[in-house]
């Protein structure tokens, strides 16, 4: 019993003089909006079994070579197609198919491509990506950076205090992104979050 009582006053005694050795700090978060131009990217299955009434008796090589016919008709790029026979497996449809990603830079290319109607063909989903080089993270990190000690020192301002020293930086931005693709999103700005703690003086 006496050395659980010693125990916790040491403990008591160790925190109250880390206590008295932090400075008061105040914590805010930093934000700046950035522009992206980021890869989009439409997933399509095209399937047999898509197909059973409005085209029975079409064998899938006749499927595919439709498909591609309507896809060089509207002028899109088959170079630009990957096909993924292993992902169509892995939905365990009955019949013969197969999984094709469509990647472009241009929104307008996108909206071309999932537009197209043929045979056997259905959309599985449609998203964009885009990665922060280096330099791009350290430029807006500073920018946040620097919209958080500015909104510090409004604060500290009305309460008859300054602004110190940044002693703690938490960045949990990532560098990369890849967002699904939804009506009314807004796909060419972020915003870049940071969370600083300064002294107050």
């Amino acid at each position: 019993m006496k050395k659980y009582i010693i125990q916790t006053f040491i403990l008591l005694f160790t925190m109250t003089a880390m206590a008295q050795t932090a400075p008061p700090s105040i914590s805010v978060n930093g934000t700046t909006t950035y522009s992206i131009k980021p890869t989009f990217n439409a997933k399509m299955i095209l399937s047999l079994n898509n197909v059973y009434y409005d085209a029975p008796g079409m064998t899938f090589p006749e499927l595919k070579e439709s498909y591609f016919a309507a896809l060089k008709k509207q002028g899109i790029d088959l170079e630009a197609l990957k096909e993924d026979k292993f992902a169509y497996e892995l939905l365990r449809y009955e019949k013969e198919g197969t999984y094709f990603e469509f990647k472009t830079n241009s929104i307008e290319t996108l909206e071309k491509f999932i537009s197209i109607k043929a045979f056997g063909v259905s959309q599985s989903d449609s998203s964009f990506e885009y990665t922060l080089t280096d330099d791009e993270i350290a430029t807006y990190a500073k920018a946040a950076y620097d919209n958080a000690k500015a909104k510090a020192e409004a604060i500290a301002k009305k309460i008859d205090r300054k602004v110190g020293k940044a002693i703690y930086i938490h960045d949990s931005s990532s560098n990369k992104m890849s967002e699904s693709l939804y009506y009314g999103s807004d796909f060419s700005k972020r915003d870049y979050q940071i969370s600083v703690s300064f002294e107050l003086l």
